[in-house]
């Protein structure tokens, strides 16, 4: 066997491989397998086109597991090992969509591993549109990063905006710039309007969808004022609908050191909602603000 093909192989060893039955910890608690709740990405996509929705159901006696530094650590290993196969696989030329929405399943399979729960929900009317949208979302944490790719994928190929330092970042950043990432600078807005509505409009025409954070950078709570209307201005340019996607991701929690990279509560669920298609004959400022209330809304239905 080559060194390619070893590399190869461990890069694109399925995401959602099941650990040994009833996997122990210290303090003798059993966590959820993976097996019996979700199998694989397509599994998942298949049930989200299917029904527009997915909730996760554990077995019987799990236990979730603590919030403790070693399940912290557990979720970096888990991202580390995303990244380096997304890095390996892109220096051998196979990085492509799908494997992108099979090795991002990774942090879905994580959750359920550990005990948590991820609920999908409003995914019924996206499946029903064959044509690209602009979809915008809040932004709580980095874990919206890994589950949206695989779940939106679920429908049409997507180019996600994000900061062009990643996407300058060796290797990395030509795995961004294989599926199709737009980068923007966050600091100079005229620039990335500029940029956004340039290049969004080329991805949209070319039949893949567009996904942006309106709010530039996480936020623990959703201020209206700061989710700004570029994503809507998109959509009403290029004739396409825009999609808002609520999401309650404090799951994980945002590091001391490293922002990436903080403690995990299994206790709390993972909350991903699609809103409905909002026609581009709305105008921007109008399908703006159905997009803040949809959020704004979800967010707070799942606080109480």
């Amino acid at each position: 066997m080559s060194i390619e093909e070893f590399f190869i192989l461990k890069a694109v060893r399925p995401a959602s491989e099941a650990p040994p039955q009833n996997c122990r910890f210290p303090g003798e608690l059993i966590f959820a397998n993976i097996s019996g709740v979700m199998g694989t990405y397509k599994d998942f996509q298949n049930q989200l086109r299917n029904t527009g929705g997915y909730a996760t159901v554990h077995p019987e006696g799990v236990v979730q597991a603590p919030m403790t530094l070693l399940t912290a650590l557990r979720y970096d290993f888990t991202i580390i090992r995303l990244c380096t196969k997304c890095t390996v696989l892109e220096l051998f030329g196979r990085f492509n969509y799908e494997k992108w929405a099979e090795l991002t399943f990774a942090s879905i399979a994580f959750a359920e591993k550990i005990g948590g729960r991820v609920i999908f929900e409003g995914f019924k009317e996206r499946a029903g549109y064959d044509a690209p949208v602009v979809y915008v979302s809040n932004h709580m944490s980095t874990l919206e990063t890994m589950i949206l790719p695989v779940t939106l994928l679920s429908f049409n190929h997507i180019s996600i905006v994000l900061k062009d330092s990643l996407a300058r970042m060796p290797l990395v950043g030509k795995a961004f710039a294989r599926i199709g990432s737009i980068g923007v600078t966050r600091t100079n807005p005229r620039a990335d309007l500029q940029t956004v509505l340039k290049v969004g409009a080329e991805r949209l025409r070319n039949g893949r969808s567009v996904l942006l954070f309106p709010e530039g950078t996480r936020q623990d709570h959703f201020d209206p004022a700061g989710f700004n209307s570029l994503g809507s201005k998109l959509a009403q340019r290029c004739g396409v609908p825009v999609v808002p996607i609520a999401v309650k991701t404090d799951f994980l929690q945002k590091g001391h050191f490293i922002r990436d990279f903080g403690m995990v509560d299994a206790a709390r669920p993972i909350h991903i909602a699609c809103g409905p298609l909002l026609a581009p004959e709305l105008g921007a400022r109008e399908m703006h603000r159905h997009c803040v209330e949809f959020i704004g809304e979800k967010l707070r239905q799942w606080q109480n």
